[in-house]
């Protein structure tokens, strides 16, 4: 019952642990540690049962890196531990104990810290140290600029350094309590440290075939002074064959001199690329003096020493393509990608018939077709380029090879082909067989190159007869097509206009830079058609009467007519009555389409208008179609008819003598016209004397007669009424006459009153 219960016991300390432990509850023997404060040291196990149980069953395995190694004196050393489960991951937060064990030269400096509760990594002395695994992954520096030194911890890594100021060995334990398995939860760590410190030769690029001196350099840690007469053993572990001078072996050990260095020659057996390996070691032999130190491996070392040759290589260049009698250019290019010098470098170039020597540069050395260059030593990585500028004499298809040579058996070729052909030019001019000559004439010219080998610079030009010009007012037109490969061609128009009528040829000239011609003609008759109009029409009609226009239009000219249009304007005085051939009213305007009038042809046509207003009425026609126009006109002059009505009344009928009888004249204008200058005048009779007169103008009295001024105008269907005043003196049936007379009248109008006098 008693270990049940510490069973128990233990079983809530561990539950408690897991859920306070905060930054390592996946350690599940934390004991609930409250953060911060100063460090607490606490148990490698949990209490009671803990210690007799697999308390942390994840815990696998503990590794520690490096497990022996050699330091010089006075230098840090660390070591990196790794807790690990069955499946080799990475444990975090787990217990690492780091022990030196009794007898040891050397001390703890310091250890993994991490984490910022009590139980993060602390130091107890200079001979034992607590740590835990890492959560997270973090970079360990040594405090310079040189990140290359840095230290890389991963997660469930934790560290511990260690150093020593004298020669010795540094036996440490790294303890993992959580692991239970007690083969695996310790590991064992030697440190050797010596008064001693190395500089091995760095790796090396060397031409084949030649040697390299190779050095090792050892001094005291403590003062720096040289180490003298100690073993340094250099041997070719692969790559070509190589030995080493002294002694042209593939092994050597050669002792440090006074100076601490101890030096050999690796030197190749063949000349070949390839890359050697040395290995290195240095021993300290025994001292013999005391019997205290026997002879011992310091350090061992490798570097890679590369032999590299020299490569040669040729690029030869031309133009894919030129014509009959063009100068070309050849380019070579001689490079040398090796990282060794090239040696005795020769370029020969033969050039193939129908290509023909013109210059190069440098200047070759020429026998026949051949030419030849001397280039001497190509630096490694460099190139040269050659140059060569030649003239072909026929078509066909050519290739040009260059080859180069060099020590060592260096040989390279590359060929460049040109094809030479030769182009051909043909032109196709077209327009248009007869235009107007108020139309354009547009010109369509194709050039089409039907050789094999392309034509360029090609220029087309039409110089223009007199009669014709551009639409700018040049003499000539002209454009240019550029290049044209086999089968291509182009096409530009261009617009001239005549300047009179008449047939016009002219011919299209293509040509190239190579000198291939073409040319083509093209023939048009300008014609030009003219249009004559007459209209006639009364000269003269009284208003809202009738008149009748008779208009013809005629085509003069050698070309026809098309698109004829007669338009008539009807003045505002003149209103639409009808029109023959077609004719229509629309917007004021009478409008004859008359279509194609041919040259020589001509059209009558004729409308009927009424008066609508007095005056000159001016009617304008026009005719119009391509090219052409007429006008005429006829001006009509509108009259209006002055009617002019005289009435006379008498107020009373009869009268007694003795009174006054009174007389109205009334004047009416019932015309379409102005009446001017009306005269009234009145006869009364012997039975009436006159007693006064009244009107629009002064009334005069002589005798039996009265003369009214003249009133100069009487608008139509305007009245004018007079008035005459007259007294009756004797008994009768007396007439009381009245008579007018006016400017449009050609004579007077008389009227009487009769009135019935008595006593």
């Amino acid at each position: 019952m008693k270990h049940r219960r510490q069973l128990v016991c233990t079983a809530v300390v561990l539950l408690l642990g897991m859920i306070v432990a905060g930054g390592c509850s996946s350690y599940p023997t934390k004991f609930p540690i409250i953060p911060g404060g100063k460090i607490a040291r606490e148990h490698g196990k949990p209490m009671e049962g803990g210690y007799y149980m697999d308390f942390d069953p994840k815990a696998d395995t503990l590794e520690v890196t490096p497990v022996e190694d050699t330091n010089p004196v006075k230098t840090q050393h660390i070591l990196i531990a790794t807790v690990k489960d069955a499946d080799g991951k990475p444990l975090e937060c787990r217990r690492v104990e780091w022990i030196i064990s009794e007898g040891s030269v050397g001390d703890i400096v310091e250890v993994d810290e991490s984490g910022w509760y009590k139980q993060r990594g602390y130091k107890v002395d200079n001979k034992y140290a607590v740590s835990h695994t890492n959560r997270g992954n973090h970079v360990l520096t040594r405090g310079n600029d040189d990140p290359s030194d840095d230290i890389q911890i991963g997660k469930g890594q934790t560290w511990c350094v260690i150093t020593s100021p004298v020669e010795g060995d540094t036996h440490v334990v790294a303890y993992a309590p959580a692991i239970h398995d007690w083969n695996k939860h310790k590991v064992f760590v030697i440190k050797h440290w010596n008064d001693a410190q190395w500089e091995f030769p760095p790796d090396a690029v060397n031409p084949i075939g030649t040697p390299h001196t190779m050095a090792v350099k050892v001094a005291k840690a403590s003062d720096g002074s040289p180490h003298k007469g100690w073993i340094v053993t250099f041997k070719v572990a692969d790559g070509p064959d190589a030995v080493f001078a002294p002694g042209d072996q593939p092994t050597v050990s050669v002792k440090t001199g006074d100076d601490g260095v101890a030096r050999v020659q690796l030197k190749q057996v063949r000349p070949v690329e390839g890359a050697n390996t040395v290995e290195m070691e240095i021993v300290r032999p025994e001292d013999n003096t005391c019997g205290c130190k026997p002879a011992a491996r310091i350090a061992t070392g490798k570097m890679v020493k590369t032999w590299v040759g020299p490569r040669i290589g040729i690029d030869k260049t031309a133009p894919a393509a030129a014509g009959v009698g063009d100068q070309i250019q050849y380019g070579i290019v001689v490079t040398n990608p090796g990282q060794a010098d090239a040696t005795n470098v020769r370029v020969v170039d033969t050039m193939p018939d129908g290509i023909q020597y013109v210059s190069s540069r440098p200047e070759a050395t020429v026998s026949g077709q051949t030419l030849t260059w001397n280039l001497g030593t190509l630096a490694a990585g460099g190139s040269q380029t050659l140059s060569v500028v030649a003239k072909t004499t026929r078509t066909g298809t050519f290739q040009n090879c260059a080859e180069v040579t060099g020590d060592h058996g260096l040989t390279a070729r590359d060929c460049a082909s040109t094809v030479v052909t030769a182009p051909k030019l043909a032109v196709e001019k077209t327009g248009p067989a007869e235009v107007l000559i108020c139309e354009p004439i547009t010109y369509r010219i194709v050039v089409r190159n039907t050789g094999d080998g392309p034509a360029t610079n090609v220029r087309v030009t039409d110089e223009l007869p007199d009669g014709l010009t551009t639409s700018d007012g040049r003499k000539s037109a002209a454009f240019d097509a550029g290049t044209l490969q086999p089968g291509e061609a182009k096409q530009a128009s261009y617009t001239v206009k005549a300047s009179h009528p008449g047939t016009f040829s002219n011919t299209a000239v293509a040509a190239s830079a190579e000198g291939a011609k073409a040319e083509a003609t093209h023939k048009v008759t300008v014609r030009q058609p003219v249009l004559a109009l007459t209209k006639s029409g009364p000269e003269t009609r009284f208003i809202n009467r009738e008149a009748t226009y008779e208009i013809t239009v005629s085509n003069k000219g050698d070309g026809e007519a098309r698109n004829t249009v007669v338009t008539d304007t009807l003045p505002a005085g003149l209103t639409f009555v009808s029109a023959t051939e077609g004719g229509q009213m629309t917007g004021g305007k009478v409008v004859w389409n008359v279509g194609t009038l041919a040259a020589g042809a001509s059209k009558t046509m004729s409308m009927t208008v009424r008066a609508t207003a007095m005056g000159a009425q001016r009617n304008t026609v026009v005719a119009t179609a391509t090219c052409t126009d007429a006008q005429a006109e006829v001006t009509t002059t509108i009259e209006g008819i002055p009617a002019i009505l005289l009435e006379v009344v008498d107020v009373e009928d009869p009268i007694e003598v003795g009174q006054n009888e009174v007389y109205v004249i009334t004047v009416t204008n019932q015309g379409s016209a102005v009446g001017t200058n009306i005269r009234v005048s009145c006869v009364l009779p012997a039975e009436q004397d006159y007693v006064a007169g009244q009107g629009p103008t002064q009334a005069t009295a002589a005798g039996k007669t009265v003369t009214f001024a003249p009133l100069a105008s009487l608008a139509p269907k305007a009245q004018a009424v007079f008035r005459v005043t007259a007294k009756a003196n004797a008994a009768g049936d007396v007439r009381f006459a009245v008579e007018m007379v006016s400017d449009q009248m050609t004579s007077p109008v008389n009227e009487t009153e009769s009135t019935h006098q008595y006593k």
